[in-house]
């Protein structure tokens, strides 16, 4: 599993550089402007890749409350709200996870989430695959 990830990684690395190049040789042109949302694209998703795996490796899970759901009013997905307290400090955590609209999510339901123990404010919501499943 850390060879895949680490050629994940490497291939991510090989596209930025390739885009990063092109970006350089087209400036003032119109792919210069797609080039660097890609670039944007890509940084995002190895900075969660690079996240997640310190976060399952190293974190702490909790299990944390629905406190809410927001709609986006169009799309196919809903930000769910789930909040925790950390009983040594007492400082109340909020969590926000993607989900799509067709699940019907009831407050007061748990989540479980991985969090950095010394900056919870860092986390994953590991459980949206297993709530998404259950369409009621």
């Amino acid at each position: 599993m850390k060879r895949k990830a680490e050629a994940y990684m490497a291939t991510l690395i090989v596209i930025l550089a390739v885009m990063v190049i092109m970006s350089v040789l087209t400036i003032g042109n119109a792919l210069y402007h797609w080039n660097s949302i890609v670039i944007l694209a890509v940084i995002a998703m190895i900075r969660t890749s690079s996240k997640t795996r310190w976060l399952k490796q190293h974190g702490t899970r909790i299990i944390a409350r629905i406190t809410d759901s927001l709609f986006s009013g169009q799309g196919t997905t809903k930000t769910i709200i789930a909040e925790w307290t950390d009983p040594r400090t007492n400082t109340t955590y909020q969590f926000r996870s993607f989900v799509p609209t067709s699940v019907h999510v009831k407050l007061g339901e748990s989540v479980d989430v991985l969090i950095d123990p010394d900056h919870p404010e860092r986390y994953i919501v590991t459980s949206v695959e297993s709530i998404s499943m259950k369409k009621r």
